[in-house]
């Protein structure tokens, strides 16, 4: 089959968005990326703190879902009348390390639009219906979760990546968790989002002085933060399998862990564009060898989980139970391959057009240079990091890149979850690795 060649070959030169910084009256540091010409002004609260620091499991999630869900001055209705009156959101998350609050609006409206996230931020309502309302629609999702065979595949390969470790934890907590969580729950988890390390990125035409005035009068009752709960650094059950029985499935999900490193390694930029040869795309290797020559799957891919406490690099399809065997042969066909030869010059400029042409596209607007600026905070990166990323990803020659595929890209350090069928998936996983351990689907519990 002939692939076609890359659309460009012209070097991708990125330079990292101008900021200004101001320290705020509370201590938080406020960094502005400042767009005359944009009509959107985006403003972004990071809190060091998520899922891997709860103290009932899926307090911090549940917490963050509540902060969007009325305040002291306004209820719930009350609260979303104020934002879509001015077409203006509010949006809260948690993932494992971070809770962010993210606002956008008009220009217009952004000093009503800063009070509102400084309301739900510093005072948070946390009405008992809406706990409740909450609290069901959570349980609900997770007994969809429970019926999905990819997500069993990935929360049994999460228990062997993250070896007892809080981010093999559920995110959201077991559906037990969700019964028990009382509104102090919620109000300690809250205090302890408060008390986080923090800053805050703000994106469009707000001139930095301006956005630092208006914030100084909405947050002056931000705590000073405390030094974090100290969390060690996850490991990994290598060659260790884990069954998620689901005896009614048709298919096998397959989820797999092999080591990575984190951004700052010297290996990074290496290990991304060596895992998009692998898995990063539709020209891939794995998606080229599981769904285009042996019809097994929709799609096969892999992806880089670069976290604070943890990283792995993922491999995940999902395939007919005929074929699982098959499949993850392939799997370890393909890594061995990777591990052990050098990638061809059109596959590697391919690979490498793709994923500079991604990150362009995913850096076009003020708001997304925001995110690449938290990365770099979040992992103490210097300021030019992204720019010196894409130059080494652009210089890398078969030749530099034949160590680090023998490094990392291994099936004797792998780890692998898989639901399904027990008859059909045990056999394989038992093939493949030195222990085979069964999911104790605890969701329920």
């Amino acid at each position: 089959m002939q692939i076609s060649p890359p659309l460009s070959t012209q070097p991708l030169h990125f330079t990292t968005p101008t900021f200004t910084t101001v320290k705020l009256d509370c201590g938080t540091l406020l960094h502005v990326i400042e767009r005359e010409t944009e009509v959107l002004q985006t403003i972004s609260f990071f809190f060091s703190t998520g899922s891997a620091f709860d103290v009932h499991l899926g307090d911090s999630s549940f917490t963050a879902s509540m902060l969007t869900k009325g305040t002291d001055r306004l209820g719930a209705n009350e609260f979303s009348e104020e934002l879509e009156g001015r077409g203006c959101s509010i949006q809260a998350r948690c993932d494992r390390d971070t809770t962010t609050v993210m606002v956008a609006g008009l220009k217009e409206y952004y000093s009503d639009l800063t009070l509102l996230a400084a309301e739900c931020l510093l005072k948070p309502r946390f009405d008992d219906n809406e706990i409740e309302i909450t609290r069901q629609n959570w349980i609900a999702n997770a007994m969809m979760d429970m019926a999905d065979p990819d997500w069993l595949a990935m929360v049994a390969s999460n228990t062997l990546a993250y070896h007892n470790h809080p981010y093999a934890n559920l995110r959201n907590g077991s559906i037990a968790n969700m019964k028990s969580l009382a509104k102090q729950h919620l109000l300690d988890a809250h205090q302890r989002i408060l008390h986080s390390e923090r800053c805050i990125i703000a994106a469009g035409p707000i001139p930095a002085k301006q956005l630092a005035e208006t914030l100084n009068r909405h947050l002056s009752d931000l705590p000073k933060p405390l030094a974090p709960k100290q969390i060690a650094t996850s490991t990994m059950q290598e060659r260790t399998a884990c069954l998620a029985v689901k005896e009614d499935a048709v298919q096998t999900s397959i989820s797999i862990h092999i080591p990575c490193v984190t951004f700052s390694h010297p290996d990074y930029p290496a290990v991304q564009l060596i895992t998009t040869v692998l898995g990063g795309y539709t020209l891939a290797r794995l998606f080229m060898a599981l769904r285009e020559e042996k019809g097994y799957t929709y799609g096969a891919y892999a992806h880089n989980m670069v976290r604070q406490f943890g990283c792995s690099t993922v491999l995940q399809t999902s395939v007919g139970n005929d074929v699982t065997d098959d499949a993850v042969q392939t799997i370890a066909d393909e890594l061995d391959r990777l591990q052990s030869t050098l990638i061809d010059e059109e596959e590697l400029e391919n690979a490498r057009q793709y994923l500079l042409g991604t990150f362009a596209r995913s850096n076009e607007t003020p708001q997304q240079s925001a995110s690449l600026l938290w990365t770099m905070i979040q992992y103490k990166l210097p300021f030019d990091f992204f720019e010196r990323l894409i130059a080494r990803i652009q210089k890398f020659t078969p030749e530099d890149l034949l160590l680090v595929q023998e490094r990392y890209f291994r099936t004797d350090a792998w780890c692998i979850g898989a639901s399904g069928v027990a008859s059909v998936v045990k056999p394989v996983l038992e093939k493949h690795s030195d222990k085979v351990l069964v999911f104790e689907n605890t969701v329920m519990e």
